[in-house]
């Protein structure tokens, strides 16, 4: 099957035509699924279905967008490994695409490399003028990310403009704030609820019980 071109516009960067790329690329996907902290959920999201160059071209696009309107004073892209690295590599490509403006990428290892240029940090490295962007597929307590924000606190002087994910997923009872940092993603589980219920789909009812915590 031929996979549609998708014509995204600066203001179709949250919305029905996103969810349904993602549920194209098999991204976002409904039934019964175990989460890796045991519990039972009726959705998934794996942007790593994501896969081929229309793909991320197009995934790359509506993050580049959300950063041009909402992260305008960004320079510096971080992908935290695995997921990240692929998303910031395919948004800065996008963002000079659309915008001719270079958007420095970086990423880190999950372990230190002790041989050739070893070291834990692969590609740009931020300096004190610099604005870094955590790019990440999917936010669902926040840990990892405030992990992320003090492994680059740690190692650079430089200010951390926010974090963008393509799906914030977290229930009612995981709305926990992220002390200083703006937070921004693409879409949310209350975003996928709204547009089950447009397309008149029952499954709705499974997600809004989710989102609950019932």
């Amino acid at each position: 099957m031929t996979q549609k071109e998708w014509p995204f516009k600066p203001t179709d960067f949250a919305g029905e035509q996103f969810i349904d790329f993602l549920i194209e690329q098999r991204a976002l996907r409904f039934g019964e699924f175990t989460l890796k902290s045991g519990i039972k959920s009726p959705f998934f999201i794996n942007i790593g279905d994501i896969h081929s160059g229309s793909g991320y071209r197009t995934l790359g696009q509506v993050l580049a967008q959300k950063i041009h309107a909402v992260f305008p004073q960004t320079t510096v892209l971080y992908g935290p490994p695995y997921k990240g690295i692929s998303i910031v590599t395919a948004t800065a490509v996008a963002y000079y695409e659309l915008y001719q403006k270079n958007l420095q990428t970086f990423y880190s290892r999950k372990e230190i490399k002790q041989h050739g240029e070893g070291g834990v940090f692969v590609g740009y490295q931020p300096g004190a003028d610099d604005h870094v962007l955590i790019i990440d597929d999917v936010l669902t307590t926040g840990g990892t990310k405030l992990e992320a924000i003090e492994l680059l606190k740690n190692h650079f002087r430089t200010a951390i403009e926010g974090i963008l994910v393509t799906v914030d997923r977290r229930t009612q009872n995981q709305q926990t704030a992220l002390p200083g940092v703006r937070l921004e993603s693409i879409i949310n589980l209350q975003d996928i609820i709204q547009y089950l219920k447009r397309k008149n789909d029952n499954r709705f009812e499974l997600l809004e019980k989710f989102y609950m915590g019932a």
